[in-house]
């Protein structure tokens, strides 16, 4: 089954930190709607050393996230730079939890498995814990330099 929504820009997949405004709107600078999905045949690992994910291809797994639709491309070339080298961004096709449709969006999946370990990223601690974290050490300047810390 297909997605009912109409795309002149690109829609795009997010499954961290760009899943909460604080971050979403330091980098974007349009106003999108967003809904909620499931990429189905991935997974969320804790990045060591940093407060933000990285998601991986599993097949027995999935990852819970949100669907920003029609960004416009210059936002798109603001989130590969937020992004960075550790990244690529691939189309996907993700479930939406309200209508249980699919729709193909972009996600940015991790290069480099090897340096994940087995822990998986927590939403729960990144809004206790991590969220102030990340703001201070890879948004804090981002108006300013365009690009991540």
């Amino acid at each position: 089954m297909g997605s009912e929504f109409e795309q002149d820009g690109k829609h795009v997949f997010v499954y961290g930190s760009l899943m909460y405004l604080p971050v979403w709107g330091q980098v974007v600078k349009g106003v999108y709607p967003c809904l909620n999905a499931v990429a189905q045949g991935y997974q969320r690992h804790a990045v060591p050393g940093e407060t933000y994910p990285a998601m991986i291809e599993n097949a027995d797994a999935q990852v819970q996230g949100l669907v920003w639709l029609n960004l416009r491309p210059d936002d798109v070339k603001r989130l590969d730079a937020f992004e960075g080298p550790e990244y690529e961004r691939r189309e996907i096709e993700v479930l939406l939890n309200t209508s249980g449709d699919t729709m193909k969006a972009e996600a940015y999946i991790w290069l480099n498995a090897s340096v994940l370990t087995a822990d998986l990223w927590s939403i729960s601690r990144f809004e206790a814990e991590g969220m102030q974290a990340f703001l201070n050490k890879h948004v804090g300047n981002w108006n300013n330099t365009g690009q991540r810390k």
